[in-house]
């Protein structure tokens, strides 16, 4: 996230192009399933909570969004098209593996199409002002569908990431699939679509993009859970006091995001520099990485939670005002 926030694009595409945000997008789909019962789905008696909880982490998100990209920072803001997934998810919460697996390859398949069919349909630049957040109310709704993030498209990655936790991730047989499966199908579609003289690209969103990175990211997926499962618990000790940093700060990502994106946004407006992104440089992201490496890791050893992760959780798992207003049983 950072070196493809700050990093300045060469020739040509850097691994993190495109890849970084379709891994995120499909790690929530992930934290999604696992939130919701995992591989053995929800109980009957727990689907309406964990839809409430969900439509609450959801409207906070879209919210979230919504405040950074008034911002107008040079980042395409992510959070409020991840907002509204949540949201269009619910359904999906229940759903059983094979609707899920169905629903993915529909919005891989059919996502693309969709969102080119509306971009024909509709005068981009007078009806739909993408470029422009002049107009908060029709500026939104179109950004989810025809925006960086189209909506249509990265539903796939949820549903994908909701699939992941229904197969049982935790399962070491499950892990090796997922990365031996994941290595073949990148391969595949990456050649494939090399081969029929139209590369992928990152953010182009096309059919052969989506099943690319998105088995990337499955790919990651597996490695890093077979690795945390697969060592001794001495080398696991090892291993987790030298990758702390990085936990701490994955622990974290709403916070850390969003920190990003507002000290992102104060540089850029107090710095001189030629050009829309001409304040990108190696130093900048250095410094960015270093800094929150550090400053993440001191914070993990005296709070469980990132302080927008506790809110989050606060709001929508513990909410207070039910409470308001009503005596206290003596």
């Amino acid at each position: 996230m950072f070196y493809a926030h700050t990093v300045p694009e060469g020739d040509a595409e850097s691994v993190f192009d495109g890849r970084s945000s379709i891994l995120f997008a499909t790690i929530a789909g992930v934290a999604l399933g696992l939130m919701t019962g995992g591989r053995g789905g929800l109980p009957p008696g727990t689907r309406w909570r964990a839809a409430r909880i969900v439509a609450i982490r959801g409207t906070l998100l879209i919210a979230l969004g919504v405040a950074l990209t008034l911002l107008d920072t040079p980042i395409a803001i992510i959070l409020d098209t991840y907002g509204l997934l949540f949201l269009v998810a619910i359904p999906l919460l229940i759903a059983p593996r094979w609707v899920l697996a169905g629903g993915g390859a529909r919005a891989a398949g059919g996502g693309p199409g969709r969102v080119e069919t509306v971009i024909a349909a509709v005068d981009t630049e007078a009806a739909l002002p993408v470029s422009s957040v002049a107009n908060p109310f029709l500026y939104f709704p179109s950004r989810w569908i025809l925006g960086t993030y189209p909506a249509p498209v990265w539903l796939a990655y949820i549903a994908l990431g909701l699939l992941l936790a229904r197969c049982g991730i935790e399962l070491r047989r499950t892990q090796l699939l997922l990365l031996t499966l994941g290595a073949v199908v990148a391969l595949a579609g990456y050649t494939t679509a090399a081969a029929l003289g139209d590369p992928v690209r990152a953010h182009d969103d096309t059919t052969f993009e989506v099943i690319s990175s998105g088995a990337v990211a499955v790919a990651v997926i597996g490695l890093f859970t077979a690795l945390t499962e697969s060592t001794g618990r001495r080398m696991r000790t090892v291993v987790t006091r030298i990758l702390q940093p990085l936990w701490a700060t994955g622990s974290m990502p709403l916070t850390v995001y969003t920190a990003q994106i507002v000290a992102l946004w104060w540089y850029v407006e107090n710095t001189d520099h030629e050009g829309w992104l001409g304040w990108q440089s190696v130093p900048l992201f250095v410094v960015f990485a270093v800094t929150t490496l550090l400053v993440c890791s001191l914070y993990r050893l005296v709070f469980a939670q990132g302080p927008l992760e506790w809110l989050v959780a606060r709001l929508s798992t513990q909410r207070p005002w039910p409470r308001l207003g009503r005596p206290r049983r003596r």
